[in-house]
C-alpha cells in the first residue's frame, strides 16, 4: 500500500529547491517579515478561463482556477512524486483493480460531505459520453469505478495501466460536488479546495475567497483574485506597479530585468513542456522520410535557445522533458548538418524550391519559432508559408488530411511519458492527438506494453526504444523543452509553483508587510 503521511505531505510543500537541478522553487525570500492585515493577492492571467467545471474543458486557463476550487485524488510534489490530496493512500490489488482509501471528514464548499460516492460521480460523469469532456481520454482506460464503502474506492481498468495514479493527478479529474453539479458548475463551482468561488467578470477577473472548512486548514491568503491580462508588457507593468502580485508570462528578453528589481523575484526552471514541430506522414512530400529527414538537419535548434529564448529553454532530445516519469535516457538530438540536408533532399528526387505550408497559433513564441523555421528552411531550397490562426482554428486545420508541418507546444501534465507518447503516436489516436498520422505496429506493440507494466525501469527502456524508432521515422520532432517561469512581489511569500501554473499552490502563501 502506498501510504502518504502527514509529514510527507508537509516536506513535499515546502522542500523545494531553488533553480538549480531542475527542481521548481519555493516562492519568498526566507525574510522575517511579518503577516500584513491586507491579505488579497492579485495574479495576471494571459488569457480567460472559458467555463469553471473542469469536466467541461481541457485548457490551461480554466485549470488555472479550477485548480483551486477543485482537488483530485492525487497531486504531484514539486520533486515530480505522487502526494495525497483526497486519496489518503493506495494500492493495485491486481493488474486490473486499483483500490484508494479517501481522506476522512472532508465537505464541499456546499457543505455536503465528500465521499466515495462523490468520487464514483465524478469520474462516472468525466468518463460519460453525454458530458463531452475533452479530456475524457485521460480516464479512457476505467472500466468501472466500485464504491467498497464511505472512504473506499476501487476503479477497474479495461487492462493493466501502470500510470493509473498520475492520470488521477491530472486537474481533468477533479472531484465535483454531486449537488451542485446538478445546476451548473461553470458559474457556480463547488469543490473541497482551499478557495470558494465569489464572482467571475466576464473578461476581466475570477475572485475566489478562502474556504474556511479547508481539511488543510484556512489558507492564510483572504482573496485571491485572477485578472485577465493578455499582454505579457501590461502584466511586467502592473507587477512593477504593485498592482498584481505574481505574472505568469514574461519574455525572455524581460527575465533579467525582472530577476534584478530590488522588490521582485523572478524565478525559472525546467517544465513539463515541449515545443515540437510536426510532420504530416499521410499525403504530400512529407510523407517520404527523406524530406523530413531533411528539415530536421535544417534547423539549429542550438541558436532558437540560445539566440530566440535567450536561454528560457533547453535544447530537446526527446519528445518529453528529463523530468516526466519513463523519459528515455541516453538520446542526442538529430544534429544540424546543411550539407546532410541538402544531400537528403537529392537522394528524395524533389524539386526545388520545395513549397511546404506549416501551421501554428497565434502567440509571440510561436511567431518567433516559425519565423526561424521558415528562414532556415530557406537554406535548404524550402519555402515555408506560415499559417498563424487561432488555436481553435489550427486545431481543426492539422486535422485536415493535407495539412502539411505544424508547430505546437504539448505539456505532460501527468508528469508520466505514457500520457504523451500514447496520444501522439498510437494508431488508434488518428482522429485525436496524433496528428502525424504516424502508424507502427511495432511502436503500438511497445506503448501496449509500456502501459501494462508497473515497473518504471522497464518503462523507461520501452519509451527509449520508441524514441529511437522516432528518430528514424521523424514523425515529430522535438524543438525545445521551454522553462517555466513567473516573477512576484517580494510580499508575497510562501507559493509553491511546481512544473507549470495550473499547479500554483497557495495554501501556505500569504502577504507580508
Amino acid at each position: 500500500m502506498r501510504k502518504f503521511g502527514a509529514l510527507l505531505l508537509t516536506l513535499a510543500l515546502f522542500a523545494l529547491s531553488a533553480c538549480g537541478g531542475g527542481k521548481a522553487p519555493q516562492g519568498g525570500d526566507g525574510g522575517q517579515q511579518g503577516p500584513s492585515s491586507e491579505q488579497k493577492v492579485v495574479i495576471a492571467v494571459s488569457g480567460e478561463p472559458t467555463t469553471l467545471d473542469p469536466h467541461k474543458s481541457f485548457s490551461g486557463n480554466v485549470f488555472g482556477v479550477t485548480n483551486q476550487i477543485y482537488e483530485s485524488l492525487l497531486a504531484r510534489s514539486p520533486d515530480g512524486s505522487l502526494v495525497p490530496r483526497l486519496a489518503t493512500e493506495y494500492r493495485a490489488l491486481d493488474p486490473t483493480t486499483w483500490e484508494f482509501k479517501l481522506r476522512e471528514g472532508v465537505k464541499f464548499h456546499d457543505g455536503t460531505p465528500f465521499d466515495a460516492q462523490a468520487v464514483k460521480f465524478s469520474l462516472d460523469r468525466l468518463r460519460d459520453p453525454a458530458t463531452k469532456a475533452p479530456g475524457a481520454y485521460v480516464v479512457s482506460m476505467i472500466k468501472e469505478v466500485q464504491v467498497v464503502d464511505d472512504y473506499t474506492v476501487r476503479i477497474i481498468t479495461d487492462k493493466p495501466f501502470g500510470p493509473l495514479p498520475a492520470h488521477l493527478a491530472h486537474p481533468v479529474t477533479a472531484i465535483v460536488s454531486p449537488a451542485a453539479a446538478q445546476k451548473d458548475l461553470g458559474k457556480e463551482p463547488v469543490g473541497t479546495g482551499p478557495f470558494k468561488f465569489q464572482e467571475w467578470k466576464p473578461g476581466e477577473s475570477v475572485t475566489l475567497v478562502a474556504n474556511p472548512d479547508y481539511w488543510g486548514g484556512k489558507p492564510k491568503i483572504e482573496t485571491l483574485v485572477m485578472r485577465v491580462i493578455p499582454e505579457a508588457g501590461t502584466q511586467i507593468v502592473e507587477l512593477k506597479a504593485g498592482t498584481v502580485d505574481l505574472i505568469t508570462s514574461i519574455p525572455p528578453e524581460r527575465f533579467d530585468e525582472l530577476a534584478t528589481d530590488p522588490p521582485l523575484t523572478a524565478t525559472r526552471f525546467l517544465g513539463w513542456g515541449t515545443v515540437y514541430l510536426g510532420f504530416n506522414m499521410k499525403a504530400g512530400p512529407l510523407s517520404n522520410p527523406k524530406v523530413r529527414q531533411a528539415i530536421a538537419h535544417a534547423l539549429n535548434r542550438k541558436a532558437m535557445v540560445e539566440t530566440l529564448r535567450q536561454g528560457m529553454a533547453q535544447e530537446a532530445t526527446a519528445m518529453v522533458p528529463p523530468r516526466v516519469a519513463g523519459a528515455p535516457q541516453g538520446l542526442q538530438p538529430v544534429p544540424y548538418d546543411l550539407d546532410k540536408a541538402r544531400q537528403l533532399l537529392q537522394e528524395a528526387g524533389v524539386t526545388l524550391p520545395l513549397k511546404l505550408k506549416l501551421h501554428t497559433y497565434d502567440n509571440a513564441e510561436t511567431r518567433q519559432i516559425a519565423g526561424a523555421i521558415q528562414a532556415q528552411l530557406k537554406e535548404i531550397g524550402i519555402d515555408v508559408e506560415v499559417s498563424v490562426t487561432d488555436f481553435g482554428t489550427f486545431d481543426q486545420d492539422t486535422r485536415q488530411p493535407d495539412h502539411g508541418l505544424f508547430l505546437s507546444q504539448w505539456g505532460t501534465v501527468t508528469m508520466d511519458a505514457d500520457y504523451a507518447y500514447w496520444a501522439w503516436l498510437h494508431s488508434s489516436q488518428h482522429e485525436a492527438d496524433n496528428r502525424a498520422f504516424y502508424r507502427s505496429p511495432q511502436v503500438d506493440q511497445w506503448l501496449e506494453e509500456a502501459r501494462a507494466a508497473t515497473d518504471l525501469e522497464a518503462r523507461t527502456r520501452l519509451y527509449t526504444q520508441i524514441e529511437q524508432q522516432l528518430q528514424q521515422d521523424l514523425p515529430y520532432l522535438p524543438l525545445y523543452y521551454p522553462l517555466t517561469a513567473y516573477a512576484k512581489n517580494r510580499r508575497l511569500q510562501g507559493e509553491v509553483y511546481p512544473f507549470a501554473f495550473i499547479n500554483l499552490d497557495l495554501r501556505q502563501a500569504e502577504i507580508v508587510k
